[in-house]
């Protein structure tokens, strides 16, 4: 019998080692994958990208979300979350004119499993397309495709002299904020 009871406990305990390993593999597992901008503050987001076409300011949009529209609805995104880092929060708040050198702010297209990502390098803005799974580029190289990141700072741009400026303030605009 107290062999019996001893194989059981010794089985229990192979068990118990063998689930912690596991669940500790799953837990480094996640970490590995994890992205500069897990932890970051949720500023804003958008549970359903409109489709190409679709009048967003009849639905209470305005002409800036109706250019982001027109530029992204080709790559049927789906909705996104916005995430802005931390270190540059005070200055995102109060639309300030420039920031400094890092990683700014991100925006998660969980459906296609990509990130657009805004920083500053050597005092200019950085535009990049980043997979969710692993950060690496994924950026088109095609010009005037959605997933260029010249089109990225076009339209940042072209947003900021036109939309923005109508609005009077800075749209959260990385190209005018490094000056």
């Amino acid at each position: 019998m107290k062999k019996i009871i001893s194989t059981a406990l010794v089985a229990i305990m192979v068990l118990a080692v063998s689930a912690t390993s596991g669940f500790a593999a799953e837990k480094a597992k996640a970490a590995a994958h994890a992205n500069y901008w897990d932890g970051w503050t949720k500023v804003y987001s958008l549970d359903m990208f409109p489709e190409c076409g679709v009048n967003v300011l009849g639905a209470g949009g305005d002409d800036i979300l109706q250019e982001t529209v027109d530029v992204y609805c080709g790559v049927k995104p789906g909705g996104y979350v916005a995430y802005i880092n931390p270190k540059v929060m005070d200055i995102y708040k109060k639309k300030g004119k420039k920031y400094p050198d890092g990683k700014l702010g991100v925006l998660v297209f969980e459906k296609i499993g990509a990130v657009f990502t805004s920083e500053i390098k050597d005092g200019k803005p950085i535009f990049d397309v980043v997979a969710i799974a692993d950060g690496k580029s994924i950026a088109s190289k095609e010009k005037g495709h959605p997933l260029n990141p010249q089109v990225c700072s076009d339209c940042h741009h072209t947003a900021q002299d036109g939309v923005c400026k109508k609005h009077g303030f800075v749209c959260g605009d990385v190209n005018f904020r490094t000056k």
